[in-house]
């Protein structure tokens, strides 16, 4: 192997690190897949083995605890009422019984709501045993006779006791105390028996009370009588609290990770786990893995040399004739024909080649010469053009699309370059549904106008998305306008339509629309509304004296004050001049119009003061009509209120007549 020929310019160079880099990656692709795929079947196995494990001491579990009930059941089946009455004879009853003493190696205790706690303690931690039993539980007891699992108790020395209590029943049946029987947790107990002994090289097996959130029994003794986080703090362990049963991956609250199996107790409110560290669920792929790397180092060198030796014998008939060309280029010569030099399969090429070369060479200046044609069309056109393929990759784009792209990439945003998927930045949800359905044949043409707002400004597209169907795949042209401006002149035109250009306020047209789909919905609800016309007394002279720019700011400030006095709901509307239009849907009663009226009627009799320090002083005569008590229809109703409020100004001015 000459390594001299092992240049970046060689084909058998490129061929060869192309070759290496594939192995290389299908390598490091098979690597990480074996590792997965045995990590998955390693905590599938283990998971399996855990659950085996863990199904085995929960049994172990409730068939202790069923033995202690049976054997608490039975004691408590010979204790009669009169007994319960007798603490002396009840200390000594209970004395006597050896078998519910060997369960319960704290001793036993009588419950009765006259005497409370009265029996046999054996052991100085079991005397605030009983007592963990809550009142309400004890309520339960006598309520429902079942029995109690208590909770667990620990004293100031760290000793833990558990109680279990069951029903006392009278010849009746009915409930008429309870039999505990008291376990002292540390004192070689059933339960630590069952959880003595480690799962595996580091692993531990746990029985945890999820009403205290508390380790009462675990092989792991740093971790004994230890209080779990509280809820919301490890979402893992709530989904144990909520009683999940399974095999997971999590991090236990000391940041080990860990595999761990869980399975319910439901009859004592308990759940039991086993933990394995991932450090040691995963030992088998870190013994193997080094062992791995070094095979695939030699296979992949191991190629490599077999892809050389190859490559120089099959392409060496092939030097001659890229010798040949490439001198051509380095003499920056226009191409011409090899030479053929033999009558063989290299021969037959170089004479290929010639031939292709020229036809290559008149179909080039055809393709520039339709390639500049369309370039030239397509960049005469304002509109943003780009063509995609089947899968939304840019394939061209025109002039305009260019400059759309250079002035959106300072925004940081992404922007859809030639090479890139336009789906993946489109703007808008519903344009690139749209182009979806374009290239999967769903729609031949889709149009769209959409916001398409920058940081600095408000803008307005319109997407157009035409099918282009060639070759077998179904290609699609986008065209992307700028509608702002037209936009933005429809926006204007609209409210030129419907709102009043000095004060901003809904003008007779839009008013009389809602007055008719108020009227509308106040006779399907058999509601009422109400209708005030309003017109400025004394506002001609502030026109005339001080001009209309003092008039302009007048009347605005009017229906400021106006829109002041209502609500939401209610509509304020100007209907020219200095007359103004109240529209109050919902309305409850006659003295609620007549209420808002006489509230505007006292703003706008206030001063006013111009921002040049002017002091103005005008009234307002108000009009009020009410459907359906004056009228039925909008036409009659606004030729009423108008009615009303000329009667107001005959009146006097600066007051309110209701029709």
């Amino acid at each position: 192997m000459h390594f001299s020929s092992f240049s970046l310019h060689s084909l058998k160079t490129r061929i060869i690190l192309i070759n290496l880099l594939v192995m290389v990656g299908l390598f490091f692709a098979l690597g990480f897949y074996s590792k997965r795929l045995i990590h998955e079947e390693l905590m599938l196995f283990t998971g399996v083995q855990q659950r085996s494990a863990l199904a085995l001491l929960t049994t172990q579990v409730n068939n202790g605890l069923q033995d202690r009930l049976a054997s608490l059941a039975l004691t408590a089946g010979v204790v009669t009422p009169a007994l319960m009455d007798n603490a002396p004879f009840v200390q000594a009853f209970l004395g006597r019984q050896r078998l519910s003493s060997i369960y319960f190696n704290a001793g036993l205790k009588v419950w009765s709501p006259a005497l409370g706690w009265v029996g046999q303690a054996v052991s100085d931690s079991a005397e605030s045993a009983a007592p963990g039993i809550s009142a309400q539980a004890l309520e339960g007891l006598l309520k429902d006779g079942r029995f109690v699992v208590g909770d667990i108790q620990v004293d100031d020395q760290q000793v833990s006791n558990l109680t279990l209590v069951v029903p006392i029943r009278d010849t009746q049946g009915a409930v008429v105390g309870g039999l505990a029987g008291v376990m002292r947790l540390d004192a070689g107990h059933f339960l630590t028996e069952l959880t003595s002994h480690p799962y595996g090289k580091s692993g531990h097996y746990f029985l945890v009370d999820r009403r205290q959130r508390i380790i009462f029994a675990t092989s792991d003794p740093v971790r004994r009588l230890e209080i779990l986080p509280a809820s919301g703090v490890n979402p893992q362990i709530d989904r144990f609290m909520q009683g999940y049963e399974g095999t997971t991956e999590a991090v236990n609250p000391h940041g080990l990770e860990v595999l761990v199996s869980v399975q319910q107790i439901p009859q004592a409110g308990w759940y039991a786990s086993v933990m394995l560290p991932q450090k040691e669920a995963n030992a088998l792929i870190e013994a193997v893995a080094p062992r791995i790397r070094l095979f695939a180092l030699g296979l992949a060198m191991l190629g490599v040399v077999l892809i050389f030796l190859m490559l120089r014998r099959q392409l060496a008939p092939m030097t001659s004739a890229v010798r040949t060309l490439d001198g051509f280029v380095r003499q920056n010569q226009a191409p011409q024909a090899l030479q053929v030099v033999r009558e063989d399969e290299v021969g037959q090429l170089v004479g290929g080649f010639n031939r292709l070369l020229d036809t290559l060479n008149q179909q080039q200046r055809v393709l520039q010469q339709s390639e500049l044609f369309k370039q030239a069309v397509l960049n005469s056109v304002t509109a943003e053009i780009a063509v995609l393929d089947h899968t939304g990759v840019v394939l061209a784009v025109n002039e305009a699309w260019q400059r759309g792209v250079d002035q959106r990439a300072p925004d940081g945003g992404p922007v859809a370059q030639v090479g890139s998927n336009y789906l993946s930045v489109c703007e808008d949800a519903a344009a690139s549904e749209g182009i979806r359905a374009v290239l999967t044949g769903q729609l031949l043409q889709f149009h769209l106008d959409y916001a398409c707002h920058t940081p600095q400004q408000q803008r307005w597209c319109s997407i157009s998305v035409t099918s282009l169907d060639g070759a077998g795949l179904r290609n699609a042209v986008v065209s992307i306008e700028d509608i702002t401006e037209r936009t933005q002149m429809q926006e204007q035109v609209r409210a030129l339509a419907f709102y009043d250009p000095l004060t901003q306020l809904p003008n007779r047209r839009l008013v009389l629309d809602r007055l008719t789909q108020e009227i509308g919905r106040a006779r399907r609800l058999q509601h009422r509304l109400a209708l005030l016309f309003i017109d400025l007394d004394e506002f001609k002279p502030v026109n005339d004296k001080l001009g209309h720019a003092v008039g302009d700011w007048l009347l605005t400030s009017v229906a400021q004050r106006i829109q002041s006095c209502v609500r939401e709901s209610d509509t304020v509307a100007r209907l020219g001049g200095d007359e103004f239009v109240v529209l109050l849907p919902h309305l409850q009663s006659d003295e609620a119009a007549l209420g808002v009226a006489e509230k505007i009627r006292f703003e706008i009799a206030r001063e006013f003061v111009t921002p040049e320090g002017i002091s103005l002083n005008i009234s307002s005569s108000i009009g009020v009509a009410l459907y359906p008590d004056h009228a039925l229809i909008e036409q009659d109703l606004m030729r009423l209120g108008d009615e009303a409020m000329y009667l107001a100004k005959k009146a006097g001015r600066n007051s309110v007549v209701m029709t």
